[in-house]
């Protein structure tokens, strides 16, 4: 059968299939079938993006172990840091390029002071407009949203152990544009979870 082209969506009740035809015996084999459910016969490869930038799965993921310090460069892939709070540390994240994930593994509670941990963006990246962080308020949830162009992410803690972000917590960043972040959260607490705040910043 020749080659068709329609300006208009092809329509059938039953679905569609992907043939091969066997030029020895004139046999069809079905590869694929397209219907109420998708059958695919082979690799597939899908153009452009279908992550959402929620909660990516950790499939696959480098784990890195990251020392706290002033200054701390993030990796691909799950980063796992003791950030305690006596000291701040500004992190850098790698290149906003889609497809990568980029994870916070918090490992220790943050009790131990009120220096800031914060996370900037590299070169000209940003967060995507529009992120929202949990934070707290006088012991009330509330949240933050990142406006157009802002780079920094800062989280200060109580020195207590009462902090929304202790060990075990995930901070998720997604790249589905180029040069843009998406934030998701997994907080974990020990203690009340009432303190600690998150907001963004340029």
């Amino acid at each position: 059968m020749g080659n068709s082209t329609f300006s208009g969506p092809v329509r059938s009740q039953d679905g569609f299939q992907s043939i091969t035809t066997n030029t020895s015996t004139g046999a069809d084999t079905t590869n694929s079938t397209y219907g109420t459910n998708a059958t695919i016969g082979g690799d597939l490869t899908v153009a452009g993006s279908v992550f959402s930038g929620g909660m990516p799965t950790l499939g696959g993921l480098t784990v890195t172990a990251k020392a706290t310090a002033g200054t701390v460069s993030y990796v691909a892939g799950i980063n796992i840091n003791p950030f305690t709070g006596a000291a701040q540390q500004v992190t850098t994240l790698p290149a906003a390029t889609v497809g990568v994930v980029c994870i916070h593994a918090q490992s220790v509670d943050t009790t131990g002071g009120t220096a800031f941990l914060s996370f900037d963006c590299a070169g000209d990246d940003a967060y995507e407009t529009g992120s929202i962080i949990e934070s707290r308020t006088s012991s009330a949830v509330t949240f933050d949203a990142s406006t157009a162009g802002e780079t920094l992410l800062k989280f200060t803690p109580a020195n207590a152990a009462t902090n929304l972000m202790s060990i075990g917590s995930y901070i998720y960043f997604t790249c589905t544009t180029a040069g843009l972040w998406n934030v998701s959260y997994n907080f974990q607490h020990l203690g009340a979870g009432t303190t600690g705040t998150f907001v963004f910043a340029a």
